[in-house]
């Protein structure tokens, strides 16, 4: 499992935004690790990210069982921390994904919350092939520093890799549903639940027709046991 430990990694994506290095990075789940047993590209796409970190228990337990001292690190929580360095920085952002409306309301509350946030461009998550230019034209024109692809698992991982190229020196992150949580459109788990790692289980009394999904919980655990009896 391709996690990279750092003690800090906004910091370390701030040295690399400082740098201009190029970053695409990945929050890894087990609903995405399983993901990516089923889908080559999915898995090539993880394995040459710059970054991937430890988001969801599973994978967070499963790495503790191998010794590794490691931490959970929410994805929405490391990019809440990178946008407050864009702010500070004055680093553009581009917000692309979620419905329509939904990034205008993130821009407007973070406009509310800092003044001198610097937006650099927006774009909801329904284009088809004709639009998708257009996108893509307007994040080469708008060159950000800091995009925030929220497309969900696997299609965002996937984009950032076929486009990150238009912005060869951004930080590129994969930030799935946070855009409904950011506008208010959904509530995020309270932290005693995820201190708990069980945050899959308040998602699932949010929206039950993700249970298919959730599905993947236990065949990762099955095949994580049946990797250690090998």
């Amino acid at each position: 499992m391709p996690v990279h430990i750092h003690e800090d990694y906004v910091a370390w994506l701030v040295e690399r935004l400082q740098a201009r290095q190029g970053t695409h990075v990945v929050t890894i789940n087990a609903e995405m690790t399983m993901q990516a047993r089923q889908n080559p590209a999915l898995a090539r796409v993880i394995q040459s990210a710059e970054l991937v970190v430890p988001d969801g228990s599973g994978v967070v337990l499963y790495l503790r069982s191998r010794g590794e001292k490691i931490k959970r690190c929410p994805g929405i929580e490391l990019s809440e921390q990178v946008v407050e360095q864009a702010v500070r920085n004055q680093w553009r952002i581009f917000l692309l994904g979620g419905a329509p409306t939904v990034v205008d309301q993130v821009v407007s509350i973070w406009q509310q919350r800092w003044q001198n946030v610097a937006i650099a461009g927006t774009h909801h998550g329904y284009f088809d092939a004709v639009s998708e230019a257009q996108v893509c034209e307007q994040l080469q024109a708008a060159q950000a520093d800091l995009i925030l692809v929220g497309l969900g698992v696997p299609r965002q991982e996937l984009w950032i890799d076929q486009h990150r190229h238009l912005c060869p020196k951004a930080i590129w992150i994969g930030v799935g549903g946070s855009f409904d949580i950011w506008s208010g459109h959904k509530i995020r788990a309270p932290q005693w639940i995820g201190d708990n790692h069980l945050e899959w289980l308040y998602r699932l009394y949010q929206e039950p027709w993700r249970w298919k999904r959730m599905l993947s919980l236990p065949q990762f655990v099955w095949s994580v046991a049946k990797d250690s009896f090998k």
